[in-house]
């Protein structure tokens, strides 16, 4: 099966409850979940989260003062020169902030061809579903053969490797992080003056998950076990099998995404209705991880922003201090890439006040491992038939285009990416790599 048969159509709004999504009354079964995953002794997180907001305020203060250019940046170049590696001495503020610049990933000239491309194709297909619906800014578009192509630019695959290593695992842990696999989203062309797409603070990768799912609540057991300080946001172990959308959500992601991104394919400029986020993933994370299960809330069976189906909402009543950290990101142009960590708090500015478009394609880093390459399976199923990827609202507006990406334009790279072709064993792989590829080739080698 390709989808879920219960996959809705809709857009990107569907998955956010602050943009007007549906959101239900929790049953009384969450508040037996607090109780059983909270601290016998509930000083030890009350003493944990005041420590926590002790480290905001420092922290708070610093992001005042440096703004958008608090965000490290770093170039293709840079990672070229490096043996197609971070810089070591950048890493550390990466890990910290939890977002990173990329710089000329792309070609400015050929970032602006996908742009142009791809509103031809939007222009030669009038009807397709979007965001809002009545002037879309956010398009449910994923085939276009300009999309295709970005995803599996080798700058891009270059980069994502890049940014994958900055994670860590076990070593006998089934992933490859030296392979990264192509996810299929959308894309935005936020036009001048648009004050539609206001996306507020949130968390992708789903909600009550992080604390339903057993192994996804052990990527933050010392948060929970009140030494936040301790918590290494990088580690692969427990996220490689976590479930990470338990309610088929209309846009929750199947794969397993290290750094969410986005692929500039115009100039954007703080103002453009570009992105916001909190610049530090421990601290927030451990925030609005552990405030739900304070003393004073252990009566509720609220999870503070958290409901099934959709996205993490952070909320200046709930979560004041992660709010009033957020910046948005620096100035970037045609062909630069930003990326922020899975757990990273972001949004989007409320209003576009250029004079221009701002326009995004959105691709993550996807490294191989067995959940990824099942998504990959049905993902290059979705391809063949021309219909929506699995994950998203089932519109399957491209079905019928005659100037959609196909399967026989794919080159070799991309055939490997989309989980057409088996990647060769290589030498010298640890365990938990060789466990990695075997897997994933014998996942695509069968069909649906």
């Amino acid at each position: 099966m390709i989808r879920s048969v219960n996959k809705a159509k809709g857009n990107i709004s569907s998955v956010f409850a602050h943009l007007g999504a549906s959101k239900q009354e929790l049953d009384p079964r969450f508040l037996e979940l607090k109780r059983q995953i909270a601290p016998k002794n509930a000083d030890l997180l009350r003493k944990a989260f005041d420590r926590l907001l002790d480290t905001f305020e420092k922290e708070a203060q610093e992001i005042r003062q440096h703004g958008s250019s608090i965000i490290p940046e770093v170039t293709m170049e840079d990672i070229r020169g490096n043996g197609g590696r971070l810089p070591e001495k950048i890493v550390p503020e990466i890990k910290k902030r939890g977002t990173v610049v990329i710089r000329n990933i792309v070609d400015r000239a050929l970032a602006a061809e996908y742009k142009a491309s791809i509103q031809e194709y939007i222009n030669n297909h009038p009807g397709i579903v979007g965001f809002p619906e009545d002037n879309p800014q956010v398009w449910e578009v994923y085939w276009s053969k300009a999309q295709v192509a970005a995803r599996s630019h080798p700058n891009f695959n270059e980069a994502a490797v890049a940014l994958n290593h900055v994670w860590h695992g076990d070593k006998n842990a089934p992933i490859d992080l030296s392979k990264n696999l192509v996810y299929c989203d959308r894309m935005r062309i936020r036009q001048p003056s648009d004050g539609t797409f206001k996306l507020a603070g949130h968390i992708d990768g789903g909600s009550l998950e992080r604390w339903e799912d057993p192994e996804y609540r052990a990527c933050y057991t010392k948060i929970l076990e009140g030494k936040w300080e301790e918590y290494d946001p990088y580690d692969v172990t427990h996220r490689i099998e976590a479930v990470m959308d338990m309610y088929d959500a209309p846009g929750g992601c199947s794969m397993f995404r290290l750094m969410q991104g986005w692929l500039a394919i115009s100039k954007i400029r703080p103002g453009g209705g570009t992105l916001r986020v909190c610049p530090l993933i421990k601290e927030p994370t451990a925030y609005f991880m552990m405030k739900p299960l304070l003393e004073e809330s252990m009566n509720s069976s609220n999870f503070m922003g958290a409901w099934p189906a959709r996205c993490q909402d952070i909320t200046d009543t709930d979560h004041p201090h992660i709010v009033n950290s957020m910046v948005s990101v620096p100035e970037v142009d045609c062909g630069d890439g930003v990326f922020w960590h899975c757990d990273t708090v972001h949004g989007v500015e409320p209003e576009q006040t250029m004079t221009t478009d701002s326009s995004v394609l959105y691709i993550p880093s996807t490294p191989m491992c067995p959940r990824s390459s099942e998504y990959l399976r049905r993902q290059r199923a979705a391809f063949e038939k021309g219909i929506t990827p699995p994950d998203f609202p089932a519109n399957d507006c491209e079905e019928h285009f005659d100037d959609r990406a196909t399967p026989a334009m794919l080159n070799g790279a991309q055939r490997l990416g989309m989980g057409f072709d088996p990647f060769p064993e290589e030498e010298g792989l640890t365990e938990g790599q060789r466990k990695a590829i075997r897997e994933h080739n014998r996942i695509i080698a069968s069909s649906l």
